[in-house]
């Protein structure tokens, strides 16, 4: 893997299946949750791109209404039937089209649908950076294996609050204030 530091010109990120009923049944939810709600305030405050996909709406439901409620007019999510979004033809021309060479992924599950299509934005020569307090699964086990299969095919792995800071690079950004104290809070959604 190559280091890299996100610059906010080339970031984008992406929410994979955060859906209704997926969510009941995974470990950590509140948390994960509250994370990622911190997060898209976070990618919000500094105007950065976010995208939303949905796995089969008409059978797991839409993304959590936190969420939906968080994204306001910019909840339009990606639907899809295949487990990578990058499988998704429509999407994969979306991301080579996209000025973004790099992508931060959250979602769930962290060992199907977040880990194919972070396989799949490496395959395209994305930089990724996958948050592992913002992706979970139905077990532990599965979500230990999938960041250990994720980093080994060259994603960085990371947290919300780094990532954060990393955007911000520096105390004197016009944001660093509205973020700092949004990474202080305890509201999430």
């Amino acid at each position: 893997m190559s280091a890299f530091t996100l610059v906010s010109a080339q970031t984008i990120l992406l929410v994979v299946d955060m859906q209704e009923k997926m969510f009941a049944a995974v470990d950590r939810g509140p948390d994960i949750l509250h994370t990622m709600c911190k997060l898209i305030k976070g990618f919000q405050i500094l105007k950065l791109p976010i995208l939303v996909s949905e796995q089969y709406p008409e059978g797991l439901g839409p993304t959590v209404p936190p969420l939906q409620t968080l994204l306001g007019e910019n909840y339009s999510p990606w639907v899809k039937s295949t487990f990578s979004c990058l499988n998704d033809q429509t999407f994969a021309d979306y991301v080579v089209a996209s000025p973004y060479l790099q992508w931060v992924v959250v979602g769930i599950e962290a060992h199907v649908c977040v880990l194919q299509t972070v396989k799949g934005l490496l395959k395209l020569g994305k930089q990724v950076t996958v948050l592992n307090d913002a992706i979970t699964s139905r077990s532990i086990y599965d979500f230990s294996t999938a960041i250990a299969e994720m980093r080994d095919a060259g994603a960085r792995i990371s947290c919300s609050e780094t990532v954060l800071f990393e955007l911000l690079q520096d105390s004197k950004h016009p944001q660093f204030k509205e973020i700092s104290q949004l990474i202080k809070s305890r509201c999430g959604c």
